[in-house]
């Protein structure tokens, strides 16, 4: 029978291998699924993303913020200072002495300062001081003998011992000013002259006392005919320190001024001078305290300034001051632009200033800035459009505007305010 070898086949089957083990399709088709799933989600996520993005980006382009801002530009020019001011001088001077303080402001009937002439001898002036003192020996020695006290006497000598500490202690500090000083060195020369009067009509017979004030009065004169006493014929400011233009610029002649003329003093040029006042000396300038003009020079084409136009004025050195300036004529003439510019202030910042770069600025509106796209017509008006849901138009008022921004202002007071989140168009 062939049984045997069958059988003996399938167990010697050696050299033949099994076949692989399969998996199901149901598991295979399990597996495929999910990572199919795993990369549309991936997928997903990244294109939400972008898009996400992309709308941050698009909404932060189409909206701003508004901001504070202000209108009115701003000039660079060269400025020459004008004040109304007047120069004393004297033919020949072979000294001069200052008895007001520079900068000071003086009253009518103030002295201010005592030119020597070329007489001048300073023998006398020895002589006279020496004279002085043997008058006050002599009136001590003549009040030692008297036998009773003097009350008149005592009270003005008191007088005089109060006006001296007051005028010590007024020029030792700066409260008082200078107009207090002054005033206190007034009353003390009257006391001084009271007390000496006194003493004179005390003892009008005594030879010798006779004889010191003769030579005292001889003296005096003759110093007085070699000295010019300057006072002031009105109220002002003094100063020490006059460069000559004083004639030519003042109030009364800056219409006149031209471009080219205001141009060569600011480069420096000598004041125009005759020869007999060129020889002169100056002795001092009195300015009146307020107001003074600016002519300010400027290339600037554009600038077109008008008369009784608004602005201010900051002078370089003096930034912490600006000052309302008020434009009172103008002219164009060789490329440059002559802005006469009236300063209603205190003349003292400027007392002895004669040129100054400065910054002319118009006069600044301010208001809330935004861009020009965010502008937008509803209802006859222009306003803007809060980014918010629902979208709210604020009314607005344009004070000034570009391509690129503009300033506005709410129709209605706090409609809209520095901060708010607005949409472009």
């Amino acid at each position: 029978m062939n049984r045997e070898p069958i059988r003996a086949g399938r167990r010697g089957g050696s050299s033949r291998r099994p076949p692989p083990r399969t998996i199901p399709a149901r598991r295979r088709r399990g597996r495929q699924s999910t990572r199919l799933s795993g990369l549309l989600l991936i997928v997903v996520f990244a294109l939400a993303g972008a898009f996400a993005w992309q709308l941050s980006q698009t909404a932060l382009r189409r909206t701003a913020i508004v901001a504070a801002g202000q209108t009115g530009r701003t000039y660079a020019v060269d400025a020459v200072i004008i004040r109304d001011e007047t120069l004393f001088d004297t033919d020949s001077a072979a000294g001069l002495k200052y008895l007001a303080d520079d900068g000071a402001m003086v009253s009518r009937g103030s002295q201010i300062a005592q030119a020597y002439s070329s007489a001048y001898n300073q023998s006398d002036v020895n002589n006279l001081n020496k004279q002085l003192e043997n008058i006050k020996a002599y009136y001590r020695t003549l009040l030692d003998q008297s036998t009773y006290p003097d009350t008149r006497l005592t009270a003005l000598d008191e007088t005089i011992d109060l006006l001296v500490s007051q005028v010590r202690k007024a020029s030792q500090t700066a409260s008082g000013g200078a107009a207090s000083l002054l005033s206190l060195k007034r009353q003390l020369e009257r006391a001084m002259t009271e007390r000496q009067s006194y003493l004179r009509q005390r003892f009008p017979n005594d030879t010798a006392l006779n004889r010191y004030t003769d030579e005292e009065k001889t003296l005096r004169k003759r110093i007085e005919s070699w000295t010019i006493t300057y006072i002031a014929d009105r109220p002002g400011l003094v100063s020490f320190y006059p460069d000559g233009y004083e004639r030519a610029l003042s109030g009364g002649t800056i219409e006149a001024l031209t471009p080219a003329a205001a141009r060569a003093v600011w480069n420096g040029a000598p004041p125009e001078q005759t020869a007999a006042e060129r020889a002169r000396s100056k002795v001092y300038k009195l300015v009146e305290p307020q107001g003074f003009y600016a002519a300010a020079l400027s290339a600037d084409k554009n600038w077109k300034p008008q008369p009784d136009e608004p602005y201010k004025i900051a002078f370089e050195g003096l930034e912490d001051i600006v000052y309302d300036a008020k434009v009172t004529t103008t002219t164009r003439s060789g490329g440059e632009l002559l802005v006469r510019l009236y300063i209603d202030a205190d003349v003292s910042p400027v007392l002895d200033t004669r040129r100054a770069k400065a910054t002319v600025g118009e006069i600044a509106t301010r208001g809330l800035l935004v861009p020009t796209d965010a502008l937008r017509a509803q209802d006859g008006q222009t306003g803007v459009v809060l980014d918010m849901e629902p979208a709210v138009f604020i009314p607005v008022t344009v004070l000034s505007s570009d391509a690129k921004e503009s300033i506005v202002r709410p129709v209605n007071s706090g409609a809209l305010v520095e901060g708010q989140r607005i949409r472009r168009f």
